[in-house]
């Protein structure tokens, strides 16, 4: 007698289906928030070698005109362009604003002026806080003494405007070209910031001193 052939069974039962489905759904779970998280520490360490470039530029600014940007707030930094230590394209441009932040939310997104020409000359005396997620130093009320300077001393850092640049972190560039950041929970716990808070203000208002001497606009 010959042996019946075994008949191979397509696709899955219903049971099998269900039990794939919630396997993924709580690997979800799980590497959803790690996900997110990783992401938003990426941005945090590209803010932060931004914020490097950003040095570099005003050393070499210092060295070429003998002084640091005259300008304040977004203007302070955006001279990197206008005076040509910046070239004026896309990828140095986006070294003025946060990484977190959208392009199209900034007004220069929105403006149809190509990003390459945001801090040109022909531009500048218009530009104001809403065309970086950057807070530049207030040099008209707290004028840098020398440079580099001490690190007490905020050049530019987060603005904040509007929510969090990276939810619960601040970065900042000092004067001697150290970066750091704030943390929310740790300014919480030390008293300087209220519980319920959920962004740090950067400018005339924070609850820190030292971010008072920047300027969103």
């Amino acid at each position: 007698m010959k042996n019946p052939k075994n008949k191979l069974r397509a696709g899955f039962t219903l049971i099998e289906l269900l039990a794939v489905i919630l396997i993924m759904g709580i690997l979800m779970t799980f590497l959803v928030p790690r996900i997110i998280g990783a992401v938003n520490q990426a941005k945090v360490t590209a803010c932060k070698a931004n914020m490097n470039e950003i040095f570099k530029g005003m050393m070499e600014y210092h060295t070429k005109y003998s002084r640091l940007p005259k300008h304040s707030g977004v203007r302070f930094f955006g001279s990197l362009v206008r005076d040509e230590i910046f070239e004026a394209s896309e990828s140095d441009v986006r070294r003025l604003t946060c990484p977190a932040v959208e392009l199209s939310f900034l007004e220069g997104g929105d403006s149809g002026v190509p990003i390459e020409e945001w801090f040109a000359r022909d531009n500048f005396d218009m530009l104001d806080g809403y065309w970086s997620a950057y807070a530049g130093r207030d040099t008209d009320n707290f004028p840098l003494k020398k440079f580099p300077g001490s690190n007490n001393e905020a050049l530019v850092a987060d603005d904040n405007d509007g929510g969090m640049n990276h939810e619960t972190t601040t970065v900042v560039l000092w004067a001697g070209g150290t970066v750091t950041t704030y943390e929310n929970v740790l300014l919480k716990d030390e008293g300087l910031l209220d519980p319920e808070e959920v962004e740090l203000l950067v400018g005339p208002d924070s609850p820190i001193e030292k971010l008072q001497k920047l300027s969103l606009d």
